[in-house]
């Protein structure tokens, strides 16, 4: 949208919520499953001003034995010749070495090797930070910040799942997004009342159904120590 912008006066957005999905399946699975169905927009939704050269989106792929690799993709990268990471505690304290790798295209893989990471279990939830940068030689373009927790999950035939090379045994709950005064439209709060009553009952596992949850459950679910299996319904 930004060509429609007028940055020098008041913007006003309009949206039409339908109350079908442009996707059949979407509708089937919605309205043949076990759940209510709500119109309208409960799910947080927002614009976000960036600059001309950006990175798009982060994917991390953290290994327990301090294994890291960052696949980084650029929405535009004119100008850019690089793109560098650093990560840190919670707290913003540096964990390791600064590492970069050149930027050809519009996309990069990163790769570098943590010693003696504290590693992620539903037990003992250790997170990191990484700050992932655009960088044109010495000046920052753009910079994206995501958490993360270095794990290894496995499932190993005839053997079950396996995280950090330890065998786990899941005891979870079905957990739907659903609050009686709200519907869908859920909290933090929220969110973090349903994972203590399942820490209350020592469990450690829960399986988003029948639809996927908003990132801010997930979130929380790796800040409090939950194995999750998100679910996305669809019928065809």
């Amino acid at each position: 949208i930004t060509p429609l912008l007028q940055f020098d006066r008041p913007n006003k957005l309009e949206v039409d919520a339908a109350k079908h999905s442009a996707n059949d399946s979407v509708n089937k699975a919605e309205r043949l499953a076990d759940y209510w169905v709500f119109g309208g927009i409960y799910r947080p939704v927002y614009l976000e001003a960036v600059p001309a050269q950006f990175i798009e989106r982060v994917a991390i792929d953290a290994r327990h034995d301090g294994t890291l690799t960052l696949e980084v993709f650029a929405g535009s990268v004119k100008g850019a010749d690089a793109v560098e990471a650093q990560v840190t505690s919670l707290e913003g304290k540096p964990e390791g070495e600064l590492f970069s790798q050149s930027l050809a295209g519009s996309n990069v893989t990163l790769r570098t090797r943590l010693a003696n990471p504290r590693p992620w279990t539903a037990e003992t939830p250790n997170l990191y930070l990484v700050e992932v940068r655009l960088m044109q030689a010495t000046n920052v373009l753009h910079r994206v910040k995501q958490r993360f927790g270095f794990r290894t999950m496995e499932v190993r035939d005839g053997e079950g799942l396996f995280v950090n090379d330890r065998k786990v045994i899941l005891k979870g709950a079905i957990r739907d997004s659903f609050w009686p005064d709200s519907g869908r439209c859920l909290s933090e709060a929220v969110h973090r009342l349903d994972l203590a009553a399942l820490k209350e009952m020592n469990l450690n596992a829960v399986r988003t159904s029948p639809g996927p949850p908003d990132s801010a459950f997930l979130d929380l679910c790796d800040e409090l120590g939950f194995y999750v299996l998100d679910e996305l319904a669809d019928r065809k």
